[in-house]
């Protein structure tokens, strides 16, 4: 928009005008501040291929006209916490845009006297709905422009500190005496807030005094002023508003990098929500706890707000929120908010809180309310049970909870998180049953975690985690798949079965074994396609426990209904199948080294069944694809030489490695591509596939090791992924002996070497991340290469070492610093195989050369 400046010019003056006590300003064109902005991803990026997390939507009751906007269409739940309910009814309209929802009282000129009251009043009503406009003009500007170019104007609307003038959007939501109008502000902050995350990700707060003032500290002054402008607002008595406001909050909880601001302001924000939890109005509620679920997600946790978390719900609970009173969006523009304002004990020490908050019942404030909502009697707590909202986005918050809290807030109070999931399978609300049943799979996932570090295993009874697992197979959790008319519920329920962990599985009775095992197998045969692929990686995941793993019957009967469902119609069944392929696969890799005796009675049919599935996988959707190389790279793995003894295996193999050289070289998906390479390091691992080299180390062109090594040569050196050439160099280090690499020895040094010249060279800036590991990986690489020198390798690696001798040395020196003792064995290694090789005859050349060698390895052990 060329007149951009001068539209929001006109915004400014107008969204403040009549506004008491805030002086009247001519419009003039506003100038973006010069910045510095990170850049944005292209919309036309290439395909990484990762796991994108499907956003809830706001959905919106009612019909909308075509060509009508909706303010509340935005999406808030972007971050890490996604809210359970994503539309609540707040009494009645929203307040949000006067275009969209329309006054259900107009005003018409007769309804003011001709006296000068009712003239003054008539002005007045004429001020407001132009500052209402300005702002509903505002939110179409901001939601129709680039996010860039929108942020290089916040400083003229967010101000710094409570000093920096009234002309800005925060006296709209706190002095604006029309309710509506106070609405309509918020909702424009909720947008601006929503659509900056990744530039306030810069902002830092600073109390160093300097002559220059870094764009990140005026970044995280505007966002501590949002924090306390915000916790103004919480004493707002119109409910509508006020659950806008606790949106507003989340919001800039999502967008704030908590760790680079000043200390304590996490517990503040945390100390302004939680009266919230207490207001009689259920969409309050709701807000206040999705509020509190982006306090549980932000990243990284800080002490403080574990603290927080922690303390116990006081006896004398927190002042709640005053001014109960819903109120209806008629009446609200009859309403005004008192010109002075308190901080909302935004500044309040925080020992003022603490005073009794260990009079509870031993439960913390947050963990005992949520179960309070959702039906669990507790001592002097609330006899009633939460509204249906209410104790949907409880159980988020109890998900939310096992993410990063598991072990101080999860673990302790298993007995009673147990009972009120109980209870709640077991609600005849379908929709609580289906968030009950994800907050199982979401514990799950996080006790199986947590019980797989040994040192906490012994620190931690295990017999609560059994119960809690033994509890919900009584009844609740089983009758979930009962439900014929409701798929979805199904399908959670074989996610949870999927979710109990090879800990847990061990210490079950027998009969729940059973139970668990022969549920999954039996819903891989649903019609329900959600079903399908639910129970096939589920029976993936159970594969991979040890007591299962070693169960010849079961590993079959699993490889049988995976091979079943690849060939499924539906591209979400073949997508979970063919994951599924991959553990049963990596499964099969680990009973090949622990347990042999099981592995021996898998037939070779059956691998080369498997193998001849995933190579037919690779020209199915990248989602199947990327599945299906890490399947063929697992497999290939297993193949002996009694295998390739039989007719079909040569050529199979052949086509196996002929797929991964493709995959690894075409395409634009980056997930199949470093998938590929990946597979090929576990295939090239396998010392029995390189039984056709020829004895003087010369491949023929039917060899599969010649167009392997050539794809990875050349993706190594040059290909812009920087994760793909990882992968690459980490394949190239793979065969574990000298006539493995036969006369491609020499190319994959000089592949490597170049390799580590050209990792400064970025064309994209987000691979930057990724260099560091590039380095430390070409460098391993190279340190193993070394380990494999021969007295005849070293006249021709001369020159190819002269020309990179310098880079290489530096490189070296730079890992051995990183990196702990145990990652970096392979430079070790080099060094003892260079002093090996010194003990040899060699001339003088010889001496010399390998004298470079021990001069680039040695200074930096």
């Amino acid at each position: 928009m060329k007149e951009l400046g001068t539209v929001l010019g006109v915004i400014k003056t107008f969204m403040l005008l009549g506004i008491k006590n805030v002086d009247y300003i001519m419009p003039q064109k506003l100038m973006p501040s010069a910045l510095s902005i990170p850049e944005m991803p292209s919309l036309t990026r290439e395909k990484k291929g990762g796991k994108l997390t499907k956003q809830k939507k706001h959905r919106v009751s009612g019909t909308q006209k075509k060509g009508k906007i909706n303010q509340s269409e935005h999406d808030t739940s972007s971050g890490g916490y996604i809210p359970a309910t994503t539309c609540l009814d707040y009494n009645s309209d929203s307040g949000v845009s006067g275009v969209n929802s329309g006054n259900k009282i107009k005003t018409s000129d007769s309804d003011f006297s001709d006296s000068e009251s009712g003239k003054a009043a008539k002005l007045q009503h004429v001020k407001t709905k132009v500052r209402r406009a300005a702002l509903n003009l505002f939110f179409i500007v901001v939601k129709n422009t680039e996010k860039s170019t929108m942020f290089t104007y916040w400083s003229s609307f967010i101000p710094e500190d409570n000093m920096s003038g009234q002309h800005n959007l925060v006296t709209c939501f706190l002095r604006d005496p029309s309710a509506r109008n106070r609405m309509s502000a918020l909702n424009v902050l909720l947008l601006l807030l929503t659509t900056s995350k990744l530039y306030l990700a810069q902002a830092e707060s600073s109390d160093k005094s300097t002559s220059f003032t870094p764009y990140s500290v005026v970044l995280g002054r505007m966002i501590t002023e949002l924090h306390r402008s915000l916790s103004l607002i919480l004493h707002e008595i119109s409910v509508p508003v006020l659950t806008q406001a606790l949106k507003c909050y989340a919001a800039l909880i999502q967008a704030t990098p908590y760790h680079r601001m000043s200390s304590r302001l996490m517990t503040k924000v945390i100390r302004n929500i939680k009266p919230f939890l207490y207001h009689k109005d259920a969409s309050v509620q709701v807000t206040a706890l999705i509020a509190l679920g982006c306090v549980l997600a932000s990243e990284p946790v800080l002490p403080e707000t574990i603290e927080a978390m922690l303390k116990l719900e006081s006896a004398l609970k927190n002042k709640v929120a005053k001014n109960d009173d819903s109120l209806l969006m008629d009446d609200i523009d009859s309403l005004s908010i008192n010109d002075s304002f308190e901080y909302a004990d935004f500044d309040e020490p925080e020992e003022a809180e603490e005073s009794d908050s260990r009079c509870g019942t031993g439960i913390p404030w947050l963990l005992k309310r949520c179960l309070v909502n959702l039906g669990v009697e507790m001592e002097e707590s609330e006899s009633s049970k939460g509204a249906a909202p209410v104790k949907l986005e409880s159980l988020q918050i109890l998900s939310a909870m096992s993410t990063k809290y598991f072990e101080n807030l999860i673990l302790p109070h298993l007995s009673l998180i147990v009972k009120a999931l109980d209870q709640a399978l077991l609600d005849s609300y379908v929709d609580l049953k289906l968030h009950a049943g994800r907050t199982v799979d979401f514990i799950g996932q996080a006790m199986s975690k947590f019980l797989s570090n040994e040192d906490k295993l012994v620190e931690i009874p295990i017999t609560q985690c059994v119960n809690f697992w033994k509890t919900l197979l009584n009844k609740s959790l089983v009758d979930l798949f009962q439900f014929e008319e409701n798929p979805i519920l199904r399908a959670v329920a074989c996610d949870c079965l999927g979710s109990i962990g090879p800990h847990i599985f061990e210490q079950l009775p027998r009969d729940k074994q059973i139970l668990c095992v022969t549920l999954l197998f039996s819903c891989t045969r649903d019609g329900e396609n959600s079903v399908k692929g639910a129970a096939v990686r589920a029976l993936a995941i159970c594969v991979t426990y040890p007591s299962l793993r070693e169960d010849t019957g079961f590993v079959l009967d699993t490889a049988e209904a995976i091979y079943r469902t690849l060939k499924d119609d539906h591209l979400s069944v073949r997508e979970k199948a063919s994951w599924s392929l991959g553990n049963l696969s990596g499964a099969l890799v680990l009973s090949s080294t622990e347990s042999k005796e099981a592995f021996e009675e898998i037939s070779s049919e059956m691998i080369l069944k498997l193998l001849k599935a995933c190579i037919c996988g690779t020209s199915d959707n990248d989602k199947v694809k990327m599945n299906c190389v890490r399947g063929i790279g697992n497999l290939l793995q297993l193949v002996t030489e009694e295998m390739l003894k039989n007719e079909p295996f040569p050529e199979t193999v052949d086509k196996a490695f002929a797929v991964l050289v493709k995959c690894c070289t075409t395409g634009s998906n980056m997930k199949v591509r470093w998938n590929s390479c990946y597979a090929l390091k576990n295939a090239m691992q396998n010392i029995n596939l390189y039984k056709r080299c020829s004895v003087d180390g010369h491949f023929s062109n039917k060899d599969w090791q010649v167009p392997v090594f050539n794809a990875l040569n050349e993706l190594v050196v040059s290909f812009k992924n920087f994760k793909v050439r990882i992968n690459a160099a980490l394949a190239l280090s793979a065969p574990k002996c000298r006539e493995h690499y036969g006369n491609f020895y020499f190319s994959v040094w000089a592949a490597l070497l170049k390799a580590l010249e050209n990792s400064g060279n970025i064309e994209d800036f987000n691979e930057y991340k990724h260099r560091d590991n590039l380095v430390e990986q070409i460098c391993l690489s190279l340190g193993h290469l070394t380990t494999l020198l021969q007295m005849g390798d070293l006249s021709q690696l001369q020159s190819t070492l002269q020309l990179y001798e310098d880079n290489l040395k530096t490189h070296i020196g730079k890992v051995m610093e990183r990196l702990v003792p145990e990652k970096s064995t392979q430079l070790s290694n080099a060094v003892y195989a260079l002093n090996q090789l010194e003990k040899r005859d060699l001339d003088a050349s010889g001496r010399e050369i390998l004298g470079q060698f021990k001069k680039i390895f040695e200074l930096n052990i």
